[in-house]
């Protein structure tokens, strides 16, 4: 009894309800005296008689009525299950799982994400603000779909797509402005330096090329965030040195923007994925916006 075939126990559902083997029939798209040998297969697997037959109809017996309504029951907590599931199914669907190193996230995301909030407004964008190496680990985990970024030397096990170079530039207070279209790290010797964090790939680029050039810099502050960095050299507290995506949303500052001239290693900012990974539609259309709106930038 305790393996009965469910399509025996369906064809039992249609017969009970319609109070007719020729009904259950037409529903279920076969013959009646299919319907009926399937009712009877089903009461010899559970050893009592569920109908009554007459010439006119089928009725249920007191066995029968017990089974037709736990059935019944069951099968509609069964499907409530699969809508759930499905309600579930279609939830993830829309969910979006992204990571942005800061220098992005905090100049030049907030703008693609409203827009892709306009045009998609069913999708939900979750987004975490990170640097690159942690990054990885949550693409490693799944834990994140994909990744905006600087490429790093160990990224065997991503996918690196690059959409963008990002060379570094220098925001000079009027203080510390020598009128110069173009500056160097020699240039800055003499003047207190704001820089990016050690745990920053920006901050890496910067201390390679100064070992190289053998110069030493006065570092006055050294910030997590390069709006961080924006903010002091507006405040005329030192020469900042951030790469150009931090400047998307500086607007008008007390201090004149001006390239490094230094043969600085430029840092290229990409798409980075799990190799292999099958993106889903949503999240290829947020992607499409973010390729469209970075080259713009270049």
């Amino acid at each position: 009894m305790s393996n009965i075939n469910l399509k025996l126990l369906h064809t039992f559902l249609l017969a009970a309800e319609h109070e007719s083997f020729r009904k259950a029939a037409e529903e279920s798209n076969r013959s009646p005296s299919a319907v009926s040998m399937q009712v009877r297969d089903l009461e010899e697997q559970i050893g009592v008689l569920l109908f009554r037959r007459t010439p006119q109809k089928v009725m249920l017996t007191p066995e029968g009525r017990i089974l037709f309504e736990q059935a019944k029951r069951a099968l509609q907590e069964v499907q409530s299950g699969l809508d759930l599931l499905t309600e579930s199914a279609q939830s993830r669907s829309r969910h979006i799982r992204m990571a942005c190193v800061p220098t992005l996230a905090s100049g030049w995301l907030p703008n693609i994400l409203a827009m892709f909030k306009v045009r998609y407004p069913r999708s939900q964008v979750q987004l975490m603000e990170i640097s690159t190496a942690p990054m990885l680990e949550l693409l490693k985990r799944q834990d994140v779909e994909f990744g905006i970024g600087p490429q790093l030397p160990s990224m065997e096990d991503f996918e690196f797509e690059p959409i963008l170079d990002d060379p570094l530039y220098a925001c000079v207070p009027p203080a510390f402005d020598g009128g110069q279209s173009s500056i160097g790290f020699a240039d800055l010797v003499d003047k207190p330096a704001i820089l990016l964090s050690k745990s920053t790939a920006v901050r890496g680029l910067i201390d390679e090329t100064l070992e190289t050039l053998a110069i030493r810099l006065d570092v006055q502050f050294e910030v997590q965030a390069a709006t961080t960095a924006v903010a002091l050299a507006a405040s005329g507290l030192g020469v900042a040195i951030v790469p150009r995506v931090a400047l998307v949303q500086a607007g008008a500052q007390q201090f004149r923007v001006i390239p490094i001239s230094d043969h600085v290693r430029v840092r290229q900012i990409g798409l980075i994925t799990g190799r292999g990974q099958i993106r889903r539609p949503n999240t290829e259309q947020l992607i499409a916006l973010i390729r469209s709106s970075l080259a713009q930038l270049g």
